[in-house]
């Protein structure tokens, strides 16, 4: 638990680590993923001061750094001047989260580590800096200007069961078969001896026999506990060399660092709060292993697919906390132009203006989404062929049979046909929440006890939506529409042809929606609730959706909004207890509209989610930490008053 709640720590202390001292410079290029908390940034949106006063940090955050409620996180030793980052790195046998910190005080941050870790091991004096083990798996390193965390978890542990291999050898599998059978005749010899009186001679061997199985088994269960025991060891002593070794690089430079990385540099925003870094290749290469077991086991030796660095996808994610929203960034491209073109293939669509008819206004919410079928399909094609000729379960030697048998899979499947049936254009909304009264069956007890069974009514929410696509192939939706009226009457379930559509009718009080209605029309499929989304199809009637969400769907790929307010409005009439419902006020007076939207700008699939926030915030981030404070504190209120009422 410690481990969990030190990571933890170290994420909240982050949120306020500045620039004076460049740590990108000591992190891999091979690292998997990057993450990295700009402190400058923090630092004008909230204060330490600040931070210090809410009563979560006190109660939890100290507690957990074994700090009394009057100390302040200025006594942590840890200079929330620089940038701190954190990363994702495999090296030898391990997988390492590993964290990056400068040091104001090196004496403060050593009282902070011997207070929480009081019981562990001793410090160690290493070549330029000190360490210690705080638990098997977790190390902290520093010197007087540097920390550095590692998290490393052993990846190679045997099975014990290993030691006893399966063989397809016939001479084995045939002695094998014939005890089976000797056994089978014994068993039944032994199954008609049971019917027979036992004599005390025969108590008496059986009870040595159990003894002797007992024996038996106490064995075995203390050389399998002397495996694991061994196994742990093995781990803990493989995890401790790879942590002094990270360390040991680190702290000297000896770094091939992903500072000066052009695709890093690219989609990371040096003005983000917070950034994190994805490097598809290194994630593949470096957890092979993972891919090799069971039914991933066809990926082989993965790693062999990716022979250039700058193959794969680079993924990023920038976060902003501004004065009134929350706001996310991502990127995403390939430097591989074949990889780079194939994906923006699969953008290269627009949705329909016809889909965009059935967004009411004042709706709870929708996602739009606009892709290429048929380059998807085509993506994924390649994909198959990169991985699985190059991948070691099928060698190299097989490759050209590999990209022949994927091709014949391309001519039967037919790309063409599947974005006829499916082109890439989906809408979905939530039109609305609406009560209704649904049936239950309840149970009173009389002053016998004697069960009894009570209809009763209630009321609860009921989901209006709508799901619609494009398709190409009407005749054939139609069918498929059709086909459940052949089984309704044989299978007794309520499913009926109406006039150019057909409803399917649940059983009463026992679902949360009372029909829903399909329908197949001028190259859209519908799945609905709403009879009035149907009739509106039939007589192409639109919803007056306004210009920005019409605008919205349109210039993206995705585009998707929630309204927070009129959902948690909703969610309010279900709520019974109070602390629910003080946390859904204080949510309804602080929380904005959700959105998101998707395209390809620039030559990189880009997308940009925005959380509005209201109330008296100075900022996001503000909000962000008033929000777990106010929540802590009605829970922590509510449950001392429950507890008042129990005493």
């Amino acid at each position: 638990m410690k481990k969990y709640i030190t990571i933890l720590s170290i994420f909240i202390l982050s949120c306020f680590c500045a620039t004076a001292q460049n740590n990108l410079k000591l992190v891999p290029s091979s690292a998997s993923m990057i993450i990295r908390y700009a402190g400058e940034n923090f630092m004008k949106n909230v204060p330490i001061k600040k931070f210090d006063s809410y009563s979560f940090v006190k109660d939890g955050f100290l507690k957990s750094l074994q700090l009394d409620k009057k100390s302040s996180l200025q006594n942590t030793g840890i200079n929330f001047e620089s940038d701190m980052y954190q990363y994702v790195f495999k090296q030898d046998t391990c997988d390492n989260f590993i964290t990056l910190l400068q040091l104001k005080n090196e004496a403060q941050f050593i009282k902070m580590i011997k207070a929480n870790y009081k019981y562990t091991s001793k410090i160690e004096n290493k070549n330029g800096f000190s360490m210690i083990a705080v638990s098997n798996s977790m190390y902290i390193g520093w010197n007087k200007s540097m920390a550095i965390i590692v998290s490393s978890d052993y990846q190679t542990r045997k099975n014990y069961y290993d030691q006893y291999p399966y063989t397809t050898d016939t001479t084995y599998s045939a002695a094998v078969a014939a005890d089976t059978a000797v056994a089978y005749s014994e068993d039944i010899i032994e199954e008609k001896m049971d019917t027979l009186p036992l004599t005390e001679e025969d108590l008496a061997k059986q009870e040595l026999e159990a003894e002797k199985q007992r024996i038996k088994d106490s064995i075995n269960d203390f050389k399998y506990e002397l495996w694991q025991q061994q196994q742990e060891m093995i781990a803990k002593k493989q995890q401790q060399i790879v942590a002094e070794n990270i360390m040991t690089k680190t702290f000297s430079g000896n770094i091939k660092s992903i500072e000066n990385d052009a695709a890093y540099n690219k989609i990371i925003d040096p003005s983000a709060h917070i950034s994190a870094f994805l490097s598809t290749e290194n994630v593949i290469s470096q957890y092979q292993n993972y891919f090799k077991r069971g039914y991933y086991g066809i990926m082989g030796n993965i790693s062999r697919s990716v022979a250039e660095p700058a193959d794969g996808f680079k993924s990023s994610v920038n976060i902003f906390f501004d004065k009134d929203k929350l706001r996310m960034e991502q990127k995403s491209f390939s430097p591989n132009a074949e990889d780079a073109k194939l994906a923006l293939d699969v953008m290269n669509s627009k949705q329909s203006t016809e889909l965009v008819n059935y967004v009411n206004p004042g709706n709870i919410g929708y996602f739009s989404m606009s892709i290429n079928t048929e380059a998807m399909a085509n993506y994924y094609y390649s994909f198959m062929k990169k991985y699985l000729s190059n991948s070691g379960y099928f060698g190299n030697d097989y490759s050209d049979i590999i990209d022949i048998y994927i091709d014949l899979i391309q001519i039967i499947v037919d790309e063409k046909a599947i974005a006829e049936l499916f082109p890439g254009n989906y809408m979905f909304v939530m039109h609305d929440l609406k009560p209704q009264i649904v049936d239950y069956t309840d149970y009173d007890y009389d002053a016998e006890y004697n069960r009894k069974e009570v209809k009763k009514t209630r009321k609860e929410l009921s989901p209006d939506f709508t799901f619609v696509f494009q398709t190409k192939k009407d005749a054939f939706m139609e069918k498929l529409a059709h086909l459940p009226l052949k089984y309704a009457e044989k299978e007794h379930f309520d499913y009926k042809e109406k006039e150019g559509y057909y409803v399917y009718t649940f059983d009463s009080g026992k679902y949360p929606i009372a029909n829903l209605y399909f329908m197949v029309k001028d190259n859209k499929a519908f799945v609905t609730t709403s009879l009035d989304v149907i009739n509106m199809a039939k007589t192409n009637v639109a919803f007056a959706t306004d210009a920005a969400t019409k605008k919205s769907i349109l210039d993206n790929n995705y585009s998707f909004q929630l309204n927070t307010k009129k959902l948690i409005e909703k969610l309010q009439t279900q709520f019974t207890t109070d602390v629910n419902k003080k946390i859904s006020d204080y949510m309804l007076q602080n929380l904005g509209d959700v959105k998101m939207e998707s395209s390809v700008k620039d030559g990189i699939i880009q997308s940009t989610a925005t959380m509005n926030i209201t109330g008296k915030h100075s900022n996001s981030l503000e909000f962000f930490f008033n929000m777990i404070d106010s929540v802590n504190n009605i829970i922590e209120k509510d449950k001392q008053e429950q507890e008042k009422k129990i005493y």
